[in-house]
This record gives C-alpha cells, structure tokens and sequence, in this order.
C-alpha cells in the first residue's frame, strides 16, 4: 500500500560531514531514522582513510553513510534498501555528485548479502531497531561473501539490544553515543583484529 499522506515524502535532516561534498544536505525518507550528524563524524574519525574502498549501505534509509563514505574517496557504494521511497531519495541524494562505481537495489537486505558475490571493505549496517532479527542478521553476515577476510562491518543497534556473536566473528570495537550503540565487527579469522587493515 502507497503512502496516502499528504505531506513531503522526505526532509532535510543531514549534511555531508567531510569531503568532496562537504556541507552540503542530505535529504531523509519521511519517517526514517537517520544516523545523526554527530555518530556518523564520531563513525568516520574512528574508520580513518576511506580512499579507494569499496562500500555496503545495507538498510541504506538515506544514504547518508555510504555517501559519506565517497565523499571520503570511497570508489564505489552500493545502497541496498527494500523502499523505493528510499532509493529515490538517495538517487536524488546523489544527483550531481556521483554516477561511476555506485550501485542502488531494491531488495530485502538478508537476501541481498545471502545472494551477492561482491566483497567490501566496510559494510555499514543501520536497520530498523524494532521488527529485525539481529541474530538471523549476524548468523547471514557470516554465510555471506559480502563479508571478506579483509571487511569491516559497522553496525548499528540500541542500547537495548545485546549483539552475541558466534566464533567466526569477533568485535574489535564497540562504542555509544547515548541511546546509540556502534559495533565495529570483523571475521574471527581475518588474521588481523585490529580496527583498520594492516
């Protein structure tokens, strides 16, 4: 069923924080929660040099990370999200800055990361804290070959919710701003459980 409400289908909640495009807006799908500005710069600071990575915006909303992520110098991001609101967003979000190495699809995110042969440096996961099955969610990410001995995922929950990971990935940082939580997760055998690649 459509969106019956009379209203703008987005506003403008963000802005790019670093970059090419610094400073410049970002719009967010009405009624979806956004990485506020002060987590993504604390996210961002933490992650280091985005140059030449490749990027995963799961449950994308805006696009805010994944963007952010090539206004760094990322080559490419692929946005994943299941609301066509949603990727018109951050098809429009994108509009005049980036056009090579960006992939948008329209598809639940468990499938997409059950389905996909590509592999990312830094997958950013920021799904909806209510109705997700986190465990469903780690036990995919670690059948997935979006996760690769190399990636980093950075996931995004609650305070309210516990992230138990089974032995084949390991946290290598966790940290929270306010009710906001940031797992910085990679895989148990990536041979280096540092933060940032050797």
């Amino acid at each position: 069923m459509g969106d019956r409400s009379t209203g703008p289908l987005f506003h403008f909640a963000m802005r790019i924080i670093s970059g090419t495009w610094r400073g410049q807006l970002l719009r967010v799908p009405k009624g979806v929660r956004a990485t506020t500005d002060r987590t993504r710069e604390a996210i961002f600071s933490i992650l280091g040099n985005a140059q030449d990575l490749e990027v995963l915006d799961l449950y994308a909303g805006s696009g805010s990370l994944g963007i952010e992520a090539l206004s760094r110098g990322a080559v490419a991001a692929c946005f994943v999200d299941l609301s066509r609101q949603a990727l018109r967003i951050i098809e429009s979000n994108l509009a005049g800055k980036a056009s090579s190495g960006v992939t948008l699809v329209r598809q639940d995110c468990l499938g997409f990361l059950r389905a996909t042969e590509s592999t990312y440096d830094w997958i950013f996961c920021d799904p909806p804290y209510q109705g997700i099955d986190f465990p469903s969610l780690i036990r995919t990410f670690c059948q997935s070959r979006a996760l690769g001995s190399h990636s980093l995922i950075i996931l995004e929950t609650d305070r309210f919710h516990s992230i138990n990971l089974p032995q084949e990935l390991v946290s290598v940082d966790q940290r929270k701003f306010g009710d906001t939580v940031i797992h910085f997760i990679k895989r148990s055998d990536s041979g280096n459980q540092e933060l940032h690649r050797a």
